[in-house]
């Protein structure tokens, strides 16, 4: 976890921007996870899809230790039951931001997160709010400051944490804008 924490909340899409929360924060919430698919570096083309791999549970604190701020952008989704195949085109065409932007049902995943430089940017989808407001309770040190998670759920705005102060902020996915601003 970064230092501060900007995040807010869309109900409609089912949908989380943060700033400040990275890869390594998030695999505790991962597990009852089978593990994740996982997109490494830029997304690919319709008829070029970047290339994924499927990685165990046991696998992701290793992960975890690897440099992804080197990789720019990646994404991911947990998986339930037996890993996905690699050739399947559905999963690489959610994992480019092509599919649909939901978790895939057919690797009943909780999360899909496409993030840029691991804790500039995120951007998580969910199936039940309640793995989500789990995830943050673990995640978010009271240094940074108490959230409020029943007002984020609402999503009638963003938030700023540091320091041990909330504070309310813009809803953008222009975060350089808002970390210009307040770092």
């Amino acid at each position: 976890m970064r230092h501060y924490l900007y995040i807010w909340h869309d109900p409609a899409e089912r949908m989380l921007v943060a700033s400040g929360i990275e890869f390594k924060d998030v695999i505790p919430a991962l597990g009852e996870a089978g593990g994740i698919v996982l997109r490494r570096g830029s997304a690919g083309t319709a008829r070029k899809p970047a290339a994924f791999q499927a990685l165990a549970q046991q696998q992701l604190p290793a992960l975890a230790l690897e440099d992804m701020h080197a990789w720019g952008s990646h994404a991911w989704a947990d998986w339930q039951g037996k890993p996905p195949a690699f050739a399947d085109a559905d999963v690489a065409a959610m994992l480019d931001h092509r599919g649909g932007l939901a978790p895939l049902p057919a690797l009943r995943s909780r999360f899909l997160a496409f993030a840029h430089d691991d804790g500039w940017y995120l951007k998580l989808l969910y199936r039940e709010w309640e793995d989500v407001a789990a995830m943050l309770a673990s995640v978010i040190p009271p240094a940074l400051g108490a959230l409020d998670l029943a007002a984020l759920q609402q999503g009638d705005d963003g938030y700023w944490l540091q320091d041990g102060t909330v504070q309310a902020e813009l809803k953008t996915h222009a975060i350089d804008s808002v970390l210009n601003r307040r770092l």
